[in-house]
């Protein structure tokens, strides 16, 4: 039997709200990251001509094997501090569905089976939005998956910081200060 001696901790939130900038950085500070897992695999999608939008659930689930591999992959690895970060977790993908009206039994049940010891959410801000190949949507339709961000961990009762809006480098004071 594998103990847990990491700390599993998401950083979570909307697209374009800077959690893959702070998970550069705290991987600089050598600590183990482990990135989001979508954005490859909407980008060979978006190749494919289609989209998430198009085929919610095939591609949740393949989102859902990538970070299912990542999250068993932490009991494995010896890390700075015994603190693991995840750029967003396997509840992110049952709020998104929720955000489009496709979450079902399968995908709510299947969040017990994910413990997070601590979650990071990053707010939606404008003034650092972009748009992309597989960050298509406009900043009013990407803010509409926040809410659904924030009840998910929430009702899953993982504890919850929401990052200021604030520089990168403060981010991650602001982080690494705030891990309990």
């Amino acid at each position: 039997m594998l103990i847990e001696k990491n700390k599993r901790i998401v950083l979570a939130g909307g697209p374009s709200t800077g959690k893959t900038s702070v998970l550069n950085e705290l991987k600089k500070l050598g600590f183990v990251c482990f990135d989001e897992a979508a954005r490859d695999i909407l980008s060979n999608y978006s190749l494919k001509g289609s989209s998430f939008k198009l085929d919610p659930i095939k591609i949740s689930n393949e989102i859902l094997t990538k970070r299912d591999s990542d999250y068993n992959d932490a009991l494995k690895i010896s890390c700075k501090n015994d603190i693991i970060f995840y750029d967003r977790g396997v509840h992110e993908i049952t709020a998104y569905l929720r955000s489009i009206n496709q979450s079902t039994d399968y995908w709510e049940e299947l969040l017990k089976n994910y413990k997070y010891d601590m979650v990071f959410i990053f707010p939606s801000w404008k003034e650092i939005y972009t748009k992309d190949d597989n960050r298509i949507e406009e900043y009013e339709e990407a803010i509409k998956i926040s809410p659904f961000i924030y009840q998910i961990y929430d009702e899953s009762s993982i504890l919850s910081v929401e990052v200021p809006n604030i520089s990168v480098k403060e981010r991650v004071e602001f982080i690494i200060n705030n891990i309990q």
